[in-house]
């Protein structure tokens, strides 16, 4: 009998995952980056358990690269860091079953952009429409501004992602706040963004080779 893919499990971790990793940085912030950045930090974390046949210190080896390489904010996303490790440690078993694994790393582009891209898109189309605008990161006007001044060129995204919604728009509050020093070069033009256009085109591309 064949072995079933714990797809269900499997969808309930990889939020953890990204969500950590998007908190240190360490995810593109652009949906036009290659497939390999998107996949490098997960599959740093599979190869570890795979080499190690062990969950627990195949995470500590890669929680140490990961928080080497994110050089910032280590201490505010560690709490994040431990919640992950304590939950992928109670469901040991997912992560050295072979075939959730081959599951898990073929589908790993298609998950990853799949949590990225509403996230970005709400935060490219919030710079797109005030850019100019360096006042549009202060923490009261983006709290009022986001994502209702958006919402025409979100509201396909936001009904795709209808259950998710509130917690994407608070995850796409903070990338911009966390990050207000790359996205005010973007409001201001001296870093680029990406139009609606553009990622609405990516997601299709990706949606299609996922469904192949």
């Amino acid at each position: 009998m064949a072995v079933q893919v714990d797809r269900q499990t499997l969808d309930e971790f990889c939020p953890h995952l990204f969500r950590v990793l998007d908190g240190l940085g360490l995810l593109p912030r652009q949906l036009r980056a290659k497939p390999t950045e998107f996949e490098k930090y997960p599959r740093l974390l599979f190869g570890s358990i795979q080499r190690y046949n062990d969950v627990e210190a195949g995470f500590r080896e890669w929680e140490s690269r990961v928080l080497r390489a994110a050089g910032y904010r280590k201490e505010e996303r560690y709490p994040e860091m431990e919640a992950l490790r304590q939950w992928m440690a109670e469901h040991a078993a997912l992560f050295t079953n072979k075939t959730n694994m081959q599951h898990l790393k073929s589908s790993l582009y298609a998950r990853v952009f799949q949590y990225l891209y509403p996230r970005r898109v709400l935060v490219n189309a919030y710079c797109l429409r005030h850019q100019g605008n360096a006042g549009a990161l202060a923490p009261e006007f983006l709290a009022r501004e986001l994502p209702d001044s958006v919402a025409n060129v979100v509201q396909k995204v936001q009904a795709t992602y209808q259950a998710e919604w509130e917690t994407i728009v608070a995850d796409a509050r903070q990338t911009l706040l966390e990050n207000a020093a790359y996205y005010h070069k973007v409001l201001s033009g001296k870093e680029s963004g990406e139009t609606a256009p553009d990622i609405t085109e990516e997601a299709e591309t990706n949606s299609q080779e996922d469904e192949q």
